[in-house]
């Protein structure tokens, strides 16, 4: 029994993306021990001491996740930097996603893991925790739903968009920067078709 091409080329697609991710995850964890803490690091591990429900400077979510991480992992600079590394794939799975959502083929979605794969700002954050290792995750999963959206899906999608948002401002507060711009552009576009 024959497998249909449109299905061979999604399982292709789909190998190339996880690939990609499983190269970029193997990059974060064989050089995530190559320097010591950073001083951010030092910082959410003792804000990880003291859970609240916000702090200053900073959204509580990323802060959560540490001390679920060193609960769970425990104190190592590997076990600390393991979900920043894991987070670097799930942003470059969700590039190849993306460019195969918006109709991209397989060079394409090689191409776009690729690029996102060997950016140095996602190679930089996914060897270190911090809160930025986990923004352009919320951002690029939002802008998936996006092109679902405007891809005719389901009008639930905007619920989890509506979710994926509330985490992201919970992780940094600049994801509100992000929300406003998609505003923007939704409103100008809108009106755009309606003239």
């Amino acid at each position: 029994m024959s497998v249909p091409a449109s299905n061979r080329k999604y399982s292709t697609e789909s190998v190339l993306i996880a690939v990609f991710s499983m190269a970029a995850l193997l990059v974060h964890l064989l050089t995530n021990e190559r320097y010591g803490y950073f001083r951010d690091e030092l910082y959410y591990i003792a804000c990880g001491r003291h859970l609240d429900f916000g702090y200053v400077d900073q959204p509580p979510l990323s802060i959560l996740l540490l001390r679920l991480s060193q609960l769970l992992l425990g104190d190592s600079l590997f076990a600390i930097r393991l979900l920043p590394a894991l987070a670097g794939a799930a942003i470059v799975a969700l590039t190849g996603i993306i460019a195969r959502e918006i109709g991209g083929r397989a060079w394409a979605i090689a191409l776009a893991c690729a690029a996102t794969l060997s950016a140095l700002f996602y190679l930089a954050v996914g060897n270190f925790f911090s809160m930025n290792a986990f923004e352009p995750l919320f951002w690029m999963g939002a802008v998936y739903l996006l092109v679902r959206i405007i891809n005719g899906g389901s009008p639930t999608l905007w619920l989890w968009l509506g979710v994926l948002l509330g985490l992201g401002l919970e992780n940094k507060h600049s994801t509100a920067f992000f929300g406003v711009g998609i505003l923007v552009t939704s409103r100008e576009n809108i009106s755009g078709s309606a003239a």
